[in-house]
């Protein structure tokens, strides 16, 4: 229940995006400690008799209890508030759970409580609108938004551009308290007056006793270094034990705080005076601060936190360059700017980071090959570089090194106790392996790492069900095995997997809505799906799974436009997804133009498969509309653009059927015979 005795549990439930999480950690921090003005305390005012405080405040997404069901801790929380104060931005505006939260209160509490305080955007304009609909809108009884608009409610502003921090703290405070805005402004500027005084006062009594307080210097130094030693302490487990606990069950958000007061921590500190241990530590905030801002899709952000770890981390080596610790954080800062490198398409940047982390990987398992970390370390910088491989169609070589770091993840946890970390771990490599098997048309053997990792999956989640890293792993990796299921021939088996892969998403996705990582598994399940239900002949179904993909791209490329990984690589499959679909459709010409962008766009060495998959659809739309010189001259440019090895092969019969160059066409599809490739598109073509 949320009241007793017609009391409430929190003076204000305080709404926001979690991208607004600063804002919301400020605005709690400033009503929790205003101070009601003395001689209004006890008055009868519009709410009752006025309080000294207006605390506690309940502030979304970081008081909930891990593992809680959030539906209910949310509900249980408004109810037990008399106020909603709701931070109004561009990105509360189109957050669903902000629209929730007062479509909730609205219904089940006094709307007229309903406060709000801008921080970004403009009341009104489509294109930067503050304001959540259901702000804004009349809410039915059932909770829905209703299209009947209300009157733009009054809000306090706190940018400098509007009322300022302090004058939109007053007005909120006046709101809570029933009391007018002009008594709290002139007794809060009389309050100012008088601290000022005290301020003043305070100084020259402290300059006439500072000689009698020198004798306790050396005393007070010695407690200092006690205090700074335990603040250490608490800052190395909150970026350690902590983050270990939080992470598994999909909280990394709850520790967005933590990286940003630990640097502020040894912001006030010299860096020159920091130990090697106070820099790892500041290394480890910076990460994990990365790490938020690129889940939260600020690449631009995650790279500056990134290449200041970086140099932190340079620094240590250099001081101490044989100790492995100082070896291992260094590496970690290495990857993460060499991954996000990698994100953007910048393929030299990349691949000389991943080099160099493998390099450390290296001098790390040198110096102790038995080490456990020291093996997952190389597990680690050899996926990095298959994955480089992979991206590039080196798909020999991906597989040899998706293979070592296999290896290396087994001998991790060879004879120790059951370790979920360690398990996902393994489950990771046996997807990339699986990977590279598929490119090379060893189709059996991808088939069998693809349930192997989801079996790992299933077992980490039987033992702890709230693992969410374990989730997101399962859910790709049903991706991956219908991809295979399809190119042996069982398409509703394929089906199913991706029904059942993106459930797993969704339910994250409502965990964390803002995780980025997560949407982009969805995006990619959704295309993959519409593709097979293209093959299905189930193209209604097909079109309603490539909308919904495409819609939460545009959110996720608008959100970070330089994630080249979404804009470029995503964006041009779905767009080959919808060719396809108008294909299928006898819509031919509506395909040309997603086709050109597709062709336009994949230009270098690493885009040649899906620039070939595009000359192909090309080819096959000209065909349609009966331009057979136009489809000729796409299809042969496509032959000309395929990868080398097996991988292609499925095109290269395609394209060489169309060619009419039959007789090379039946060797390519003899190989594929040979290796089970029983894709229905495949079949059909060849006549089967």
């Amino acid at each position: 229940m949320g009241e007793l005795g017609g009391e409430f549990r929190y003076k204000a439930f305080i709404s926001y995006s979690w991208a607004d999480a600063k804002w919301g950690k400020w605005l709690h921090h400033a009503i929790e400690t205003y101070r009601t003005p003395r001689a209004l305390i006890g008055e009868e005012r519009a709410h009752g008799p006025v309080p000294a405080r207006l605390h506690p405040l309940f502030k979304d997404r970081e008081e909930e209890a891990a593992g809680a069901s959030i539906g209910a801790a949310v509900e249980a929380a408004l109810s037990g508030s008399e106020f909603l104060i709701v931070v109004c931005s561009p990105n509360s505006a189109k957050s669903q759970w902000v629209n929730r939260e007062i479509a909730w209160f609205k219904t089940h509490r006094d709307p007229s409580k309903v406060l709000a305080l801008i921080v970004g955007g403009e009341p009104g304009d489509p294109d930067n609108e503050c304001f959540p609909r259901a702000l804004t809108h009349h809410v039915d009884e059932s909770g829905a938004v209703t299209d009947n608009a209300l009157d733009t409610p009054l809000a306090a502003d706190a940018r400098d551009s509007g009322d300022g921090k302090r004058m939109a703290r007053l007005k909120l405070a006046a709101a809570i308290l029933g009391v007018g805005l002009d008594e709290l402004v002139r007794r809060d500027e009389r309050r100012r007056t008088l601290r000022t005084r005290a301020v003043v006062a305070a100084s020259l009594t402290l300059a006439v006793v500072m000689s009698t307080l020198t004798w306790f210097a050396v005393e007070a130094r010695k407690e200092a270094e006690f205090q700074r030693n335990e603040a250490d302490g608490l800052v190395e487990f909150m970026l350690t034990d902590l983050r270990a606990k939080l992470e598994p069950v999909g909280r990394l958000d709850a520790l967005d705080v933590v990286g940003t007061r630990a640097l502020d921590y040894y912001a006030k500190q010299k860096l020159a005076d920091l130990d090697a241990d106070a820099l790892g530590r500041r290394a480890r905030a910076l990460l994990l601060v990365g790490e938020l801002s690129n889940l939260r899709g600020d690449s631009k952000e995650a790279l500056t936190a990134f290449t200041e770890a970086a140099a932190s981390t340079a620094e240590q080596l250099a001081r101490d360059p044989d100790n492995a610790q100082r070896i291992y954080d260094h590496a970690q800062s290495v990857f993460w700017v060499g991954y996000i490198a990698y994100n953007r398409g910048e393929s030299a940047p990349a691949e000389a980071h991943f080099r160099e982390y493998k390099r450390l990987a290296d001098r790390l398992l040198a110096l102790d090959p038995k080490n456990p970390e020291w093996q997952m370390e190389s597990s680690y910088a050899e996926s990095n570089l298959g994955v480089m491989f992979n991206a590039q169609g080196r798909h020999a070589e991906s597989e040899l090194a998706f293979a070592n770091s296999l290896k290396m993840a087994e001998a991790s946890a060879k004879g120790r106790a059951f370790d979920a970390d360690r398990q996902i771990e393994i489950g990771n490599a046996a997807n990339w392996l699986g990977i590279a098997k598929d490119n090379l048309g060893k189709l059996s053997e991808a088939l069998a790492l693809h349930r192997r990792e989801i079996a790992i999956y299933e077992e980490v989640l039987r033992r702890d069900p709230d693992n969410a890293v374990a989730s997101n792993r399962l859910g790709v990796a049903l991706q991956f095995l219908a991809g295979v299921q399809i190119e042996q021939g069982a398409l509703e088996d394929a089906l199913g997997s991706y029904d059942r892969g993106l459930a797993v998403h969704a339910a994250l996705l409502r965990i964390e809505p803002a995780n980025t990582e997560w949407q982009q598994s969805e995006v990619g399940g959704r295309i993959d799906k519409a593709k097979a239900l293209i093959v299905a002949g189930r193209l209604a179904e097909s079109a309603a799974q490539l909308d919904a993909a495409e819609a939460l791209l545009d959110r996720m490329m608008a959100k970070d436009p330089s994630n080249a990984e979404w804009s470029k690589g995503t964006r041009q499959e779905a767009l080959l997804s919808r060719a396809r679909l108008t294909l299928a459709s006898g819509q031919a010409a509506k395909g040309r133009e997603p086709i050109r962008q597709v062709i336009a766009e994949a230009t270098s060495e690493a885009d040649r498969a899906i620039r070939a998959n595009a000359l192909l659809l090309a080819g096959d739309i000209e065909a349609r509309l009966g331009q057979a010189e136009a489809a000729r001259t796409h299809w042969t440019n496509g032959l000309t653009s395929l990868p080398a090895g097996p991988g292609a092969d499925d095109e290269r019969f395609a394209l060489l059927k169309r060619l009419g160059r039959d007789a090379e066409a039946r060797e390519v599809a003899a190989a594929l015979d040979r290796r089970g490739y029983r894709h229905p598109a495949y079949l059909r073509e060849r006549g089967n």
